[in-house]
């Protein structure tokens, strides 16, 4: 019996090719969506066995929290991200942990339909692990906190404005980028900003997707 496939994309584009795709793929598509709190609506009224999720859906629920929402209505319908995030503490601080046996992907590393069919076959039939993560070019390694330091250099943001934010003092915060620089690499060079290469960073491991707002 072919599997009942749920879409969640809020690019119009990239949705309907990647219901076009897994249509030809043999699934059968129980509903899709640009919009998380549609989804949940329409999820509640559809019989799904796999749910294929973008992390960022725009203002509002994330992908996270739209998987959890579905679990707590189906405890094993199966998950799958495919996202533009190297790793999902990049878009927001406060982002749930994923759901338990959900797969994560990044649309970088989806080379061809089979290797999404595989995936969505895996997580339905329960064989996706939370820790089935792509190598995030030393993302992996960084703490929460120092997720959110990237994130707010990203944002252009004086020592002073994020010594203010993370209720630190400046010095923490010139320590804390030279944490972050090591970890990711960088080696200090006087001729060049390391505050700009963490930006260059963070932005490559959002894919683009990541704005101030983020």
């Amino acid at each position: 019996m072919a599997l009942r496939l749920a879409v969640i994309e809020d690019d119009a584009l990239m949705r309907m090719a990647l219901v076009a795709a897994l249509n030809q793929q043999g699934f059968t598509i129980s509903f899709q969506s640009g919009s998380a709190s549609a989804a949940i609506g329409q999820f509640a009224v559809s019989s799904v066995d796999v749910a294929l999720i973008d992390l960022h859906l725009g203002q509002g629920p994330t992908g996270v929290d739209l998987a959890l929402a579905f679990r707590r209505k189906q405890p094993g319908v199966g998950l799958v991200f495919l996202t533009s995030f190297d790793d999902p503490r990049l878009l927001s601080e406060n982002l749930p942990s994923l759901p338990s046996n959900a797969k994560y992907l990044t649309k970088k590393s989806v080379s061809d339909i089979a290797t999404l069919t595989r995936a969505l076959q895996e997580a339905a039939l329960g064989k996706a692990s939370r820790n089935e993560r792509p190598a995030t070019s030393g993302l992996e390694s960084l703490t929460n906190g120092q997720i959110e330091i990237m994130r707010l250099v990203a944002q252009g943001l004086t020592n002073g404005e994020i010594a203010r934010r993370r209720f630190i003092n400046e010095k923490s915060v010139e320590l804390a980028v030279a944490r972050v620089a090591r970890a990711l690499g960088l080696v200090s060079n006087p001729e060049q900003n390391q505050r700009v290469h963490i930006a260059k960073v963070f932005f490559k491991a959002t894919g683009g997707a990541a704005n101030g707002d983020v």
